[in-house]
């Protein structure tokens, strides 16, 4: 498989990288030896790049492959977190739960409002000091937003960008494809290394995932592409595409997507409102409802909802 140097960081990542969230509690719940074999086949058939995130709640799927698996792996997190005490206990937690003496990338996570770099400026200070520290390679941004990808990618603190990008422009803030596209050319113009989420719209685009990668490789630009799998047959068929060979064929059923329900336990109190970046959730007779056309399964309801009555099923 290719590999490719990420902006001027020295990190060479696989074209494939391992998008853990689909198997965390947010949707399938895998155990972590489950999730783990799953990553560490990946890891043995030639993925070396994983992304994570600390509300993915997958860190102990990653340390079990990582335990088992002796090669180089090039790790990236994230956190949501605001201060710089909340980022400092965030980035000593992940090194702790990993087991790691270096995280390689760590991103301000969720960057949807349009100055984190201003109002998480704690958040972003704790990162660069772990960075001066060695403790953590590379600083990064993980959004949805076109504007905070032009921001960031101008912004001289910060070496990784990760935007939100695919062909039908679903989940994108500020604009649609046009617009992202144009922000993460000014982004790898200034040196940054990028690498892309949601290239298949959060499974809206399943059923066709060669063109959808395609895309965001020549299109957008960015050949290292963040996939989430949860079975041996989508690895196969991913690392088949990545590697440009026949990708074999995996039955998709009408009804393989993952959707987001609401449960009868749902008070209607509005906080999933909040973290929709996708703008599909409203609130009708007193219970949420999620618009499952536009919804990314990106969990972040799931996870905020104090009555656990939001499942990706």
């Amino acid at each position: 498989m290719d590999q490719y140097f990420l902006g001027n960081t020295g990190l060479k990542v696989s074209a494939l990288c391992f998008g853990a969230l689909p198997m965390g509690p947010l949707q399938a719940g895998l155990s972590a030896e489950e999730g783990g074999r799953l990553i560490l086949e990946a890891l043995e058939k030639g993925v070396n790049f994983i992304d994570t995130a600390e509300i993915y709640a997958t860190y102990p799927h990653i340390k079990w492959a990582l335990e088992r698996y002796g090669g180089p792996v090039v790790l990236a997190t994230k956190s949501a977190a605001v201060s710089y005490q909340e980022m400092k206990e965030a980035i000593e937690k992940s090194l702790d739960a990993l087991g790691r003496d270096q995280i390689e990338i760590f991103h301000l996570h969720a960057s949807r409002d349009s100055e984190p770099l201003v109002n998480r400026a704690g958040a972003l200070e704790a990162l660069l000091e772990y960075r001066s520290k060695g403790l953590i390679k590379a600083v990064g941004l993980a959004t949805h937003s076109a504007n905070v990808v032009r921001k960031g990618g101008a912004d001289p603190r910060l070496d990784i960008i990760f935007p939100l990008i695919n062909r039908l422009g679903m989940g994108i803030l500020d604009g649609g494809v046009p617009e992202m596209i144009a922000a993460i050319k000014e982004a790898k113009d200034n040196g940054k290394g990028l690498y892309a989420m949601k290239a298949l719209a959060g499974g809206h685009l399943i059923k066709d995932v060669a063109n959808s990668i395609n895309f965001v490789k020549n299109e957008a630009g960015i050949p290292v592409i963040a996939v989430g799998m949860l079975r041996r047959e989508e690895l196969e068929m991913n690392l088949a595409i990545f590697e440009g060979r026949p990708a074999p064929s995996i039955p998709i059923a009408d009804n393989y997507r993952k959707r987001a329900k609401v449960t009868f336990l749902c008070k209607a109190c509005g906080r999933c409102l909040k973290v929709c970046h996708s703008e599909a959730i409203r609130i009708v007779n007193e219970k949420a409802v999620i618009d499952n056309t536009k919804c990314i399964l990106c969990g972040y309801c799931s996870r905020e909802c104090p009555e656990f009555a939001i499942r990706i099923i």
